[in-house]
């Protein structure tokens, strides 16, 4: 393709799941899925979701190159406590460990190549983990936290509203994304940051404390790690859309450096 080619843009690589899931015949079988909200907004957002499953550590380095963006996604899985020093509260827990293989090594990498992270809910599990952070394992457990999951009884549209309020921090660099220094965001979770990987800074809090927005100590690598959801409802929510809009201008401007193309002036959001 020509470097103007209009059909070339940014490539974003959304971070698959593994989940064992009833097949037609409702026998249990394994399936490597991406979420359907991510992908939906990478597409209707100009960029385009790919994904590459079950990549060896040492192949990672070869496929970032050939991408402007890395989303992780939420997830019914956790990232296995063992990644930060503990021990399953709860036998019943679900976990992901092929995702845990890739994403480990993946984050890390994606940072030091300057590569745009996004991640969301159990995404930014993922993110603060890989920086050497750790998670509370049941924010209900722990008895001091607001409600901050989800009812199992209500629609997905129900489940993805906006829960409670977070703050940002003052002057910081979310504000500076969306214009706004508290807003209202959705709440689907039962885990959350403990401790802050030391590469990670906080940017926005629940009213009861827990970490809902970090990113990395450079505020000029758009690496993001968001307890709640900007990809669901970012065309209404201003604050989601602002996110979601800095994500895609971070990417355009990766792709444009990787491959000489020129950014579209439509594609140069606010």
């Amino acid at each position: 393709m020509k470097r103007d080619d209009p059909l070339r843009v940014p490539c974003v690589w959304v971070v698959a799941s593994h989940r064992t899931l009833g097949n037609e015949l409702g026998q249990p079988q394994c399936y490597t899925v991406m979420d359907e909200a991510g992908t939906r907004t990478l597409i209707n957002m100009g960029l385009q979701p790919v994904c590459f499953p079950r990549v060896p550590p040492q192949r990672i380095a070869l496929m970032l190159e050939a991408v402007d963006g890395v989303l992780l996604g939420g997830s019914a899985t956790n990232v296995h406590p063992a990644l930060f020093g503990e021990r399953p509260i709860d036998p019943e827990m679900a976990f992901d460990e092929c995702r845990d293989a890739l994403v480990q090594p993946l984050v890390r990498l994606a940072l030091a190549r300057r590569v745009p992270v996004i991640s969301f809910c159990r995404g930014s599990h993922d993110f603060n983990v890989a920086m050497g952070g750790t998670m509370y394992q049941s924010l209900e457990a722990e008895g001091r936290f607001m409600r901050h999951w989800e009812d199992a009884s209500e629609s997905v549209e129900e489940q993805y509203i906006e829960r409670h309020f977070v703050t940002c921090e003052p002057q910081g660099e979310l504000v500076k994304i969306t214009g706004m220094g508290r807003f209202p965001v959705s709440s689907l979770h039962h885990q959350g940051v403990r401790e802050l990987a030391p590469e990670l800074v906080a940017e926005a809090h629940a009213d009861d404390g827990l970490v809902e927005a970090f990113r990395s100590r450079d505020p000029s690598l758009f690496a993001w790690g968001f307890q709640f959801h900007p990809e669901w409802g970012w065309r209404w929510h201003p604050a989601y859309g602002r996110i979601m809009n800095a994500f895609v201008r971070a990417c355009w401007e990766h792709f444009a450096r990787r491959s000489g193309a020129a950014i579209p002036a439509r594609e140069l959001v606010a």
